[in-house]
């Protein structure tokens, strides 16, 4: 799909019967949320940008969450997202008009049925609630839910496509060596590359071990689209990178206490690399169900090491008092350098085993 600006008012786009309406109508967004993380999204996921002020500037008027324009250079906010399902868009200055996934298609250049796919698994969203019926809930002993794991084969398969494709798949571990990983680091995250789509493959699993969903990124710096995209289970709240290593050893003298909490799970395995436990919440928001994970798996102490940039530092800031309601001591690490952003950058220069904590619970101003 190609990207437009101002000239969109005068095409008749997205006027055909959109098949996701259905789906959008089952599911719970918060629209202020979602252009929160599509903000974050746009600013770090695509190449060239059309508006660097696309998805800011917020203003919730009641019925539409307002921001920014992504499809035309724009510094007030004129476009749209309604609170209501199916979710329309809307730019009160370009006519641009759609429901939320066909904007997401627009804005991040996919093909047509790819936006429902990045939302549905990208983004923060929630079943419609419904209300709960006590009665009928006894008279059919219904069973405790259950959510589903992916079948391990799914991901076998993604291993075993190195066989159609040696060169894709010697150029994806190239890649990753490149960032500074040796070959155990690889293996213990069961790092591969899926040949049939072009990407890395990160295994994202419970608590337990179960897989939930595998997160595929696209192999090197110059992709088309989404670099991220998630499949399985779009149930991902709970869902913290790396942490099923440390849950193994909760009930022994081995017992894992403290671990960095960090954003992707390349900064986490940059620090198992140097032998630092490590956790990643997959994006820069900390859900309450991954803080009862942490717990659930022993651990009473994290070193919050998100991004160093604007937005890593409010979600440390907004993580740092989920943690402290939780009782558990909260430490910020301290970068070296604003020229190092995260912690595979401090892996390759050596330094991610040398930084410097300091506590910051109950201190909030610590993040201004």
């Amino acid at each position: 799909m190609r990207r437009f600006g101002v000239a969109v008012m005068n095409e008749p786009t997205h006027q055909k019967q959109n098949p996701a309406i259905e789906i959008l109508e089952s599911i719970h967004i918060d629209a202020e949320e979602l252009t929160e993380e599509l903000s974050f999204s746009y600013q770090h996921e695509i190449g060239a940008v059309t508006n660097p002020n696309a998805f800011t500037k917020l203003n919730d008027t009641g019925d539409w969450v307002m921001s920014c324009c992504p499809l035309h250079p724009e510094s007030r906010a004129s476009f749209g997202i309604n609170k209501e399902a199916p979710y329309h868009c809307n730019c009160f200055y370009c006519g641009y008009i759609g429901t939320v996934d066909q904007m997401i298609e627009q804005v991040f250049d996919l093909d047509e049925g790819e936006g429902l796919k990045m939302l549905l698994s990208g983004y923060i969203l929630d079943e419609k609630p419904v209300i709960y019926d006590m009665v009928a809930d006894i008279e059919n002993k219904r069973e405790r839910l259950v959510i589903p794991d992916m079948p391990e084969s799914y991901l076998q398969e993604m291993k075993e496509s190195r066989q159609s494709n040696e060169l894709m798949y010697r150029a994806g571990m190239s890649y990753m060596l490149q960032r500074g990983f040796d070959q155990r680091t690889l293996d213990t995250y069961e790092i591969c590359v899926d040949t049939a789509t072009g990407t890395l493959v990160f295994p994202q699993r419970t608590r337990r071990g179960g897989l939930r969903f595998v997160q595929k990124r696209k192999v090197g710096d110059a992709y088309h689209g989404a670099k991220f995209i998630n499949e399985g289970n779009k149930i991902k709240r709970d869902i913290l990178f790396g942490l099923h290593f440390i849950n193994k050893f909760r009930a022994t003298k081995d017992c894992i206490k403290r671990v960095r909490l960090v954003e992707s799970p390349t900064d986490c395995m940059s620090n198992y690399q140097v032998g630092i436990p490590a956790v990643s919440i997959n994006g820069r928001i900390l859900f309450r169900n991954q803080i009862k994970e942490l717990l659930l798996a022993g651990v009473n102490e994290v070193d919050l090491m998100l991004d160093n940039d604007a937005a890593g530092s409010k979600g440390m800031e907004d993580a740092a008092k989920a943690l402290d309601r939780a009782g558990i001591v909260v430490n910020k690490v301290m970068y070296p350098s604003p020229f190092l952003k995260d912690s595979n950058d401090l892996l390759r220069a050596g330094m991610l085993d040398k930084l410097e904590t300091r506590n910051v619970n109950m201190i909030g101003n610590i993040f201004k």
